[in-house]
């Protein structure tokens, strides 16, 4: 299961758990994943990616940065923009909706035209970090894009020093590790409760070794 909504998901992890059936979480509810009988976690801790990228972006001399916060209540999302605040201070969360790209693009544009102090944008998914793309293109700005997770589109963009750099949560293997878990304990009685959580992030992806993950995204297992 992952838990981003754990709220609305938790009581059915609990009740799954309650009636002997192993549990694992993965990609979302680090923090909450124990509470509610989940075994395990396998993922990224967000808290400490957004704090990572935000600290990197401060150490190479940004300004100000807009959070672009794609679903409003995604805890995951919520958890990585106050990571980015508290590695720098000087973000501002910015929400949009992002089942609407060409709103999130008219969202960002005149968000940089309102305030041309922003010299970065940080982008919570793939998708919406093409969407700053062009919002950065047609509102005439040059603020340096950083994003969450990749696409073929972003590992072209990272490529062409379009987009900075990626914070990857590994997703691939998140979901590979907590299925491989759960195998081995119900067929080989492996204990995968008790132990911290298994981090598959924060890695980050830039100019320095995107060649040879390109190689692998063609290959969906990035």
């Amino acid at each position: 299961m992952t838990l981003a909504f754990p709220d609305a998901v938790g009581p059915a992890v609990q009740a799954a758990a309650q009636a002997g059936i192993p549990v694992v979480a993965f990609n979302s509810g680090i923090e909450q994943y124990e509470q509610y009988g989940a075994m395990m976690y396998f993922g990224s801790d967000e808290q400490l990616a957004g704090q990572s990228l935000g600290e990197r972006m401060a150490s190479e001399g940004a300004g100000k940065a807009i959070c672009v916060v794609h679903e409003q209540g995604n805890i995951s999302l919520e958890t990585r923009c106050a990571g980015v605040t508290a590695g720098m201070p000087n973000t501002e969360n910015l929400n949009v909706d992002g089942t609407n790209l060409p709103a999130v693009q008219a969202t960002i544009t005149a968000k940089l035209q309102q305030d041309p102090a922003i010299t970065h944008i940080v982008t919570l998914d793939a998708g919406i970090a093409g969407a700053a793309l062009a919002a950065r293109d047609t509102a005439g700005s040059e603020a340096t894009i950083a994003t969450f997770d990749l696409n073929p589109e972003v590992i072209q963009a990272i490529q062409d020093g379009e987009i900075a750099f990626s914070v990857d949560q590994q997703p691939y293997l998140q979901g590979y590790l907590a299925v491989q878990a759960l195998w081995l304990n119900l067929t080989n009685g492996n204990d995968i409760g008790g132990g911290r959580p298994v981090l598959t992030g924060p890695s980050f992806v830039d100019s320095s070794n995107i060649a040879q993950i390109a190689e692998y995204a063609a290959n969906n297992t990035r």
